[in-house]
């Protein structure tokens, strides 16, 4: 779990390339693009998918069960709302182009959607 987060997080990093920041962005630079290739084709957002997957499996390597479930709620809780809080902007800078790539790939997060999208 460890080394598919770390592995994931890094190919979403390198594949975004200057389009990626670990702050979200409220306003789009000239330089901006949306990045639907690569490690990108399969989940809407894999660095989060990697970081995920790299904290749980931190606390299953120590055999540490209750920090592990602890971990677990926790990071869901933040990308739940990261993801929804990153989709606002998402759909603001790119409109339709990311609202269709949306329904064609996951979040990859479990039980996580994204943000729900009124038309």
């Amino acid at each position: 779990m460890v080394v598919f987060g770390e592995c994931l997080r890094k190919a979403a990093m390198f594949t975004a390339g200057s389009n990626f920041n670990h702050v979200v962005q409220n306003e789009k630079s000239e330089s901006h693009t949306l990045v639907t290739s690569g490690v990108y084709a399969w989940f809407r957002h894999p660095s989060y998918v990697g970081w995920f997957y790299w904290s749980i499996g931190t606390q299953v390597m120590l055999c540490n069960p209750i920090c592990g479930v602890g971990y677990a709620l926790t990071v869901w809780r933040f990308f739940r709302d990261r993801t929804e809080e990153e989709e606002i902007s998402l759909i603001h800078f790119f409109g339709e182009e990311y609202l269709e790539y949306k329904k064609r790939v996951p979040t990859g997060l479990p039980f996580i959607k994204g943000v729900k999208v009124e038309l």
